[in-house]
């Protein structure tokens, strides 16, 4: 019973946060942002939307970071587990943390500051702005791959079945 306990407790919060993550960027790009502008126009919505940004993107980060481990020590903790795949997953969750810090912390200041600037920048807003739509988009199909990973993944056959 126990050898079963610690790979499922490390399944749940690998699940539980790659839900969490690509939930997150559903969820805003479709549900959220939409409504947003559609309500406020784009003014009040761009400045709300501005105000949600570090949040949303310091979500996706906490989450990446909260799978990583999960998955490394999930794979740890069944022999059968390990392998190549492992280490392509981690590395697409860290591309995913990546991601979410650049956005957060590089390219979310930049967008604010060239829509600050007015009308003489709009160019390079645009740019910036399908950048992170780009980006956002990146984490999305990463986030879905992975849980579809995670859904049709076999378990381990590394000897007989216990009873």
């Amino acid at each position: 019973m126990t050898d079963r306990l610690l790979p499922a407790i490390f399944d749940g919060v690998y699940l539980l946060a790659l839900t969490a993550w690509a939930g997150s960027i559903l969820y805003f790009s479709f549900g959220v942002a939409p409504v947003i502008f559609r309500v406020l126009g784009a003014e009040a919505g761009g400045k709300f939307v501005r105000a949600l940004f570090p949040r949303y993107y310091a979500w996706g980060a906490t989450s990446t970071a909260v799978a990583l481990p999960s998955l490394i020590c999930g794979a740890l903790s069944v022999p059968g587990r390990r392998g190549p795949m492992v280490g392509v997953q981690a590395g697409l969750i860290v591309l995913g943390l990546l991601i979410m810090l650049y956005c957060g912390n590089s390219l979310t200041p930049a967008i604010n500051a060239a829509r600050d600037e007015g009308p003489a920048s709009a160019g390079r807003f645009d740019r910036l702005h399908r950048r992170s739509v780009n980006l956002n988009a990146v984490c999305l199909l990463i986030g879905i791959a992975l849980l579809v990973g995670f859904a049709v993944g076999r378990e381990p056959r590394t000897g007989p079945a216990r009873p």
